[in-house]
C-alpha cells in the first residue's frame, strides 16, 4: 500500500475498528531562551497530550516516575499507534506544540532524526535493534528544498515564504533498524505572530515496501528539533509507539527504559491557543498546512466522520476541494500569504551578535559549495576565537559568506539590539579571526547567489 492509499486505509480503519484503544500520549513542547531551544514534556493543564499523570497511571507505573530513559537521561514521550486518529498501523501524535511568547514570531522549526529505529519483543521482552523487514516512516513535515522559496523578491523580505502551487506534503523520513532513510531533517511548522505553535505529523508503521502493518511490539525512535533562529538545537528526545500490545505489556517496555527514573518536573506553560474554522492541525490558525492537509484528503477520497469532521469546511458532509480552497479565504497569513513589507527581524540574516556574551552566531555559512554553522566568542575589540563549527544545510536566502582562498569571512547582515550592520572577518589562524571591516546598514541586503 503506497502512501497515497495511505490516508483512505486509515480512515476506513478508524470506522470499521472495534478493538479499545490506548488513547493516551504526551506532546512535545518547544520553547527558546538565548540562542538555545529546548523540547520537554507539555504541561498545559487539562489539554491532551499534557498529562503526565494520567498517562502514569494508565502505563501502572510508580507515582511520581516521569519516562525518561535511565540510560541517557533522554525524554520518552509514549503513543499509540492504534489511537482514534489513524488505525493500527498509524498515528498523529506526538504533537509539536509552544505556548505564547515561548518562541519567537515567525521562527521556523525543523526536526532532525537521529540513531535506529529499537523493537521490544514481546515474546522474548528484550530490546534490540529492529529487524529489517519494518519500518516506521514519518509523514507531514515540509521539505524546505522542495516546497519553501527564499528569495526575497518572491517573499517581500521574508525568511522563507510557500510557492503558489505547493500544496501538496513531499518527501519522507525512514526510521529502520540500520539507521536514517530518506529525509533526515524537514520542516515542521512556523511560529505564528505571538511564537505560538500546535502541529501534528503523520507517523506509519510499514514493511520495506511501504505496505502498513508491521509485529506486534514497541517502537523506538530518536529526533531533535532545530530551529532557524538559534544556534544550539534541542536535546534528543525518544517516541515510544505500541503496535498492538495491551497496556500492561507497554508499560513493561517502558520500564525496561527508565528503571528507577525518579521525579523530575519541568516548567508549568500556559493554556494553548483554541482552533479556529479551517485549523485541521489544531495549531491555533489556517495556513498552508491546513490547505495540504485538506486536499490529501479529498483526493484519497476520506470518509467523513468524528475525527476528521473539521476537514468538512463548508459543512456539506463531505471533504472536497472546495473545503481547501474555502480554508484558503481564510488563511490567516502563516506560510500562506506574502506580506507587502520586510519584516525587520533577526529571522532575515542568517548571523545574530550576544553583546552580553561575546558571541557571535553564524547559523548559516556558504563555503565552497557547503553550508555550515558557527559560533566565534569575541576576546578584544578586534579579535574573534573559533569555538564551533558543524555541518548543516542551507537556511537563509543570505547566508554568510566564507573565501576557503583567502580566509575572508563576509557577514552581509547581522543582528544587535534591533539594528543591522555588516562586518568582513580574516581567518588569521589557530581559529582566530580579525576585523576587517563593520559598519550599520540601514536595510538587509539583497540575496547572495548560493
Amino acid at each position: 500500500m503506497n502512501f497515497r492509499n495511505h490516508f483512505l486505509y486509515l480512515a476506513l480503519a478508524a470506522i470499521l475498528s472495534i478493538q479499545p484503544v490506548f488513547a493516551q500520549h504526551l506532546d512535545v513542547e518547544v520553547w527558546g531562551q538565548g540562542n538555545a531551544l529546548f523540547a520537554d514534556y507539555c504541561r498545559t493543564s487539562g489539554a491532551t497530550g499534557c498529562d503526565l499523570d494520567g498517562l502514569a497511571d494508565a502505563l501502572g507505573l510508580p507515582a511520581g516516575t516521569l519516562p525518561i530513559e535511565a540510560a541517557t537521561g533522554k525524554r520518552i514521550f509514549p503513543v499509540d499507534f492504534d489511537d482514534l486518529s489513524g488505525g493500527d498501523f498509524s498515528t498523529r501524535n506526538p504533537g509539536f506544540q509552544s505556548v505564547r511568547s515561548a518562541l519567537l514570531p515567525n521562527e521556523l522549526l525543523s526536526y532532525r532524526a537521529l540513531g535506529k529505529l529499537r523493537y521490544w519483543d514481546p515474546a522474548t521482552s528484550t530490546w534490540d535493534d529492529a529487524p529489517p523487514d519494518v519500518q516506521i516512516r514519518l509523514f507531514g513535515g515540509l521539505e524546505a528544498s522542495a516546497e519553501v522559496l527564499s528569495d526575497f523578491s518572491q517573499c517581500a523580505g521574508q525568511l522563507l515564504c510557500f510557492s503558489e502551487n505547493s500544496f501538496d506534503i513531499n518527501g519522507s523520513t525512514v526510521f529502520t533498524g540500520n539507521g536514517i532513510q530518506g529525509s533526515p531533517e524537514m520542516v515542521v511548522d512556523i511560529t505564528d505572530t505571538g511564537g505560538i505553535l500546535h502541529t501534528h505529523l503523520s507517523f506509519f508503521l510499514e514493511n520495506q515496501i511501504g505496505e502498513v502493518g508491521g509485529p506486534n511490539g514497541a517502537y523506538l525512535i530518536e529526533m531533535q528539533l532545530i530551529s532557524n533562529a538559534r544556534f544550539f538545537p534541542s536535546d534528543p528526545f525518544l517516541v515510544l509507539f505500541n503496535a498492538g500490545i495491551d497496556p500492561d505489556e507497554f508499560g513493561t517496555a517502558l520500564s525496561a527504559l527508565i528503571g528507577e527514573s525518579g521525579n523530575n518536573n519541568p516548567p508549568q506553560q500556559p493554556e494553548l491557543p483554541v482552533s479556529i474554522p479551517g485549523d485541521v492541525d489544531l495549531d491555533g490558525d489556517v495556513d498552508r498546512i491546513d490547505v495540504s492537509l485538506i486536499l490529501l484528503a479529498a483526493q484519497n477520497n476520506e470518509m467523513l466522520n468524528a475525527t476528521n469532521a473539521a476537514f468538512d469546511v463548508d459543512q456539506d458532509g463531505f471533504i472536497t476541494r472546495n473545503d481547501a480552497l474555502l480554508a484558503k479565504t481564510l488563511c490567516t497569513l502563516r506560510l500562506c500569504s506574502i506580506p507587502v513589507e520586510a519584516p525587520a527581524t533577526a529571522l532575515n540574516v542568517a548571523a545574530t551578535y550576544d553583546h552580553a556574551s561575546g558571541t557571535l552566531s553564524l547559523n548559516d555559512i556558504h563555503a565552497d559549495g557547503s553550508h555550515y554553522r558557527a559560533q566565534l566568542q569575541q576576546r578584544d575589540d578586534l579579535t574573534f576565537v573559533l569555538i564551533m563549527l558543524q555541518p548543516d544545510i542551507s537556511r537563509y536566502a543570505t547566508p554568510v559568506q566564507y573565501d576557503v582562498v583567502t580566509g575572508m569571512l563576509e557577514i552581509p547582515a547581522f543582528f544587535v539590539n534591533g539594528k543591522f550592520y555588516q562586518a568582513t572577518l580574516k581567518n588569521t589562524g589557530n581559529s582566530l579571526f580579525t576585523v576587517e571591516s563593520f559598519k550599520e546598514v540601514d536595510a538587509l541586503p539583497n540575496p547572495i547567489d548560493r
